[in-house]
This record gives C-alpha cells, structure tokens and sequence, in this order.
C-alpha cells in the first residue's frame, strides 16, 4: 500500500510543485497540459527514486473544446490516482474549466521470473531477471531483488511476468529441529554453515537456530524453504563454515 500512499501524497504536492502556467490562449491547452503531466510524473519519479525513469505522456482529444479564456489559464492536477490515467483541469480566471485525460508512461527497471513459477513456490534470486517495464500499468511492481526473494507468489506466474508487491506472501519456512543452511551476507560474499533450526517459523519469519559447528544459538530471519539468514552481528563462522564469492 506504500505505492499508492505515495501517489496520494504526490496528489497533495501536485497543487504547489506542479506552477500554474498562465497567459495561454485555448488552442494551447493541450500543449499546457501534455507539460503539467509531464512535470508531475518527473517529481513522482524523483520522489520514488527513479532517477532513469523514461517518462512519455499523451494527451486524449477532447469532445468539447477547450475553454476560451481571455486571459489567464491555469493547469493542474484533478486525478492522479492512477499513473496510466491521469486526469488534468484547465481552468480559466472566470471558472470556465474542462478536464483532460493524459496516458502515461513511465518505463523503468523492474523484476520478473525468468521461468514459470507455480503459485505457493518460494522464488529465489536466480529465479529472478531484470526487465524494461511500464511501471504506470502496476505501480507495485517489485525492484528491488531483497523484496522477492524467498516468498511466494499467490498466484501462478508466466515466464517473464513481472513480480507485484500485492500478490506476494511469505514462502514456504523451516520446521522446530529441521537442518537448515545458514547464509550470511557480507560485502561480496557469502558465508555458509551448517545449523539446526530450533523454532517453527514461516518465511520472514525469525526464529532460533544453533550453529551445528560452534554449538552456539543466535536469531535468525527465515528467507526461503530451510535457508536462514542470522541478523546483523551473529557470528555464524567455524570449522564447517564456507566462504563463497557473490
């Protein structure tokens, strides 16, 4: 729900960040409007830090014209609840106003499965592939590798289907006294172990696992089918602990 917070909070600055532009004639509406979307989109993109975002707008043609002012006019948003439909008012001194429909495009980097997936299966990182997508047709699509890996999908994915934050649950977890492997993340390199998990938990989940090398018990999140991943400073290293290289 973050995403769709942030667009509302996006709406809410839209009225300051957005200048209303004036001294336009009507036969420039269009052309006003195409700029204000553009503009809106460019500060949406900055604030969730998209800094590569391709953003292209198009405005629909109206069945009435536009208002003809014989002044000042005035564009900003009406609607941006939704980023591939966005909704934009030109709006004369007097109140003469219509509103306009802008598509929106916003293509970025996102995360989809490279194979397949059946619903309920923990995805993993080499499951995993990045894509060019259009992010304003599901705002909620996932970008960050961390986000997916270990959970499940609810629902079956295609191969190359893009990974949505709102159809994700945790994955599949670890049973009281199953032996897991014990994966600690430093730099650009894994450590890996051998350990016992000492507590039921699904995935997200943090539990209590020994290290079956050192004998030692310290806390640790569940991220994936009898994979954990202790919490900053356990110490997981000993005779059967490996070093691999990311």
């Amino acid at each position: 729900m973050a995403i769709f917070s942030s667009l509302r909070f996006a709406s809410i600055i839209a009225v300051l960040a957005v200048a209303p532009i004036h001294g336009a004639i009507a036969g420039e509406a269009e052309e006003l409007v195409s700029r204000a979307a553009r503009n809106w989109l460019a500060d949406w993109a900055k604030q969730e830090r998209l800094p590569d975002a391709q953003i292209d707008v198009v405005v629909l043609p109206n069945r009435r014209p536009a208002p003809a002012c014989g002044s000042a006019m005035k564009i900003f948003p009406a609607d941006t609840s939704q980023l591939s439909r966005l909704r934009f008012a030109a709006r004369c001194p007097d109140g003469r106003a219509e509103t306009y429909t802008v598509r929106a495009a916003v293509r970025t980097k996102v995360f989809a499965v490279a194979a397949a997936v059946p619903a309920g299966k923990a995805i993993g990182e080499d499951d995993l592939k990045q894509v060019d997508y259009d992010i304003a047709l599901a705002p909620d699509a996932l970008r960050d590798a961390d986000e997916v890996a270990g959970r499940a999908s609810q629902r079956p994915l295609r191969a190359g289907q893009v990974v949505q934050r709102r159809f994700l649950k945790a994955g599949e977890g670890v049973r009281r006294g199953q032996a897991v492997q014990i994966v600690s993340r430093q730099h650009r390199f894994q450590i890996h172990a051998a350990g016992t998990a000492m507590q039921k938990g699904d995935g997200d989940a943090m539990v209590r696992v020994r290290n079956d090398a050192t004998g030692k018990f310290f806390m640790a999140r569940v991220v994936g089918p009898g994979v954990v991943e202790p919490v900053a400073g356990a110490a997981i290293t000993g005779p059967a602990g490996s070093l691999r290289e990311d």
